[in-house]
């Protein structure tokens, strides 16, 4: 191993608790390196102690941090959880690679021993799948790194894409009806060595919902918009009578721009729209012309509404809720996507009034690329 390797795994540390939100200048990093060479390579809970001191700025932090030390320095020991993350879940590769790492020596006594046989490309292999893990679960708007924040917004786009697959299948498996499912059947039996007693069957799928896309774009959201821009044009793309409209204090149709092919394009064409950036916020006047103007013809029984917002409101909480009722009346369901809801201490009782919750079919968060995976099954299933 190089020497100055010890040095590089404090700086990959540090930009993991960066990730995660911890306040960390250039000058508590260079803090932590000198604590590394002050303590005995082979004392763990010795760095251990000196890193919490100068990294966790309140008690939030300090009691986050044994976590995501032990997963980054022992990732053998971190329970291996099962459900997937959203990257996981896109490129099935990164699970097995993660199964793979936990037989792997990424530990801090054996980072820090110069005598460490293992080479550097183990702990890469391991480094890569743990990246994009942490980045499926990291906040969108404390990622600084430009390269980061590019590869979410693709995996955002891709993750909505994934929708495809279940939506155009012709045919679905239930338990009971009048199509006998031969493929399923067979494999049922297999303990009755084919002999029917377990049957399956499949019915026709429905045709698949409209979906309309009403995204903020305030000053407030501002730090969210492309992941958000990104995840609603893979929406787009996978629902063929989709509409989107963003607003801030006024509302603005934008399908055409959203069905752009070109990544590059789109973002081109919504940064030459002045007029889509502004700083206020009235939710409950723009959803009010969304109705009067959009509804009648966009919206029916088989309609899909998902508002992306945080809820930063200039109106009353009485017309937004009014808003929402009328948009009620019309949907089949309505999907809220909140990215403060990601923020410790933020409660959804705190953001959205009873009477508003009560008409909202799914309340999330969208602050991540797992939050956002959450919030794709649901679309999926519903």
């Amino acid at each position: 191993m190089r020497p100055d390797a010890p040095a590089e795994r404090i700086a990959g540390f540090v930009r993991t608790l960066r990730r995660e939100g911890y306040g960390i200048g250039v000058q508590e990093t260079l803090d932590a390196v000198r604590a590394a060479a002050l303590s005995d390579p082979l004392d763990a809970e010795f760095l251990r102690a000196g890193l919490r001191a100068l990294t966790c700025h309140d008690v939030a932090q300090w009691h986050r941090f044994d976590a995501l030390f032990e997963n980054y320095w022992y990732p053998a020991r971190a329970p291996l959880p099962n459900e997937l993350s959203a990257a996981e879940t896109i490129d099935p590769r990164l699970a097995a690679r993660r199964r793979e790492q936990r037989g792997g020596l990424t530990g801090l006594a054996h980072a820090m021993d110069p005598d460490n046989i293992y080479s550097a490309e183990i702990q890469q292999i391991g480094a890569g799948a743990s990246r994009q893990n942490t980045l499926s679960r990291s906040d969108f708007r404390f990622l600084t790194d430009r390269r980061d924040q590019r590869e979410i917004e693709v995996l955002a786009e891709r993750l909505a894409l994934r929708i495809r697959r279940r939506l155009r299948r012709r045919r679905r498996e239930v338990a009971r009806g009048t199509h006998i499912h031969m493929r399923r059947t067979m494999r049922r039996n297999l303990a009755t060595g084919g002999l029917p007693v377990h049957l399956r069957f499949m019915e026709r799928r429905r045709e698949p919902p409209r979906l309309v896309w009403l995204q903020d774009v305030s000053h407030s959201m501002a730090s969210y918009s492309p992941l958000l821009t990104r995840f609603g044009r893979g929406l787009l793309r996978v629902f063929p009578d989709a509409e989107a409209f963003v607003f801030h204090t006024r509302l603005f149709r934008v399908t055409g721009l959203y069905r752009e092919v070109n990544a590059d394009a789109l973002r081109k064409r919504l940064e030459a729209r002045n007029e889509l950036w502004l700083g206020g916020t009235r939710i409950a006047e723009s959803l009010a012309s969304f109705n009067q103007r959009y509804a009648g013809r966009y919206v029916d029984r088989r309609a899909i509404v998902v508002i992306l917002s945080d809820g930063m409101d200039s109106d009353s909480p009485e017309d937004l809720t009014e808003a929402v009722r009328v948009l009620r009346q019309r949907a089949h369901r309505i999907l809220w996507l909140n990215p403060l809801l990601g923020c410790e201490g933020i409660r959804v009782a705190e953001e959205f009034p009873p009477a508003l919750r009560a008409m909202l079919d799914f309340i999330g968060t969208a602050h991540s690329l797992d939050s956002l995976a959450r919030a794709a099954e649901y679309l999926a299933r519903a």
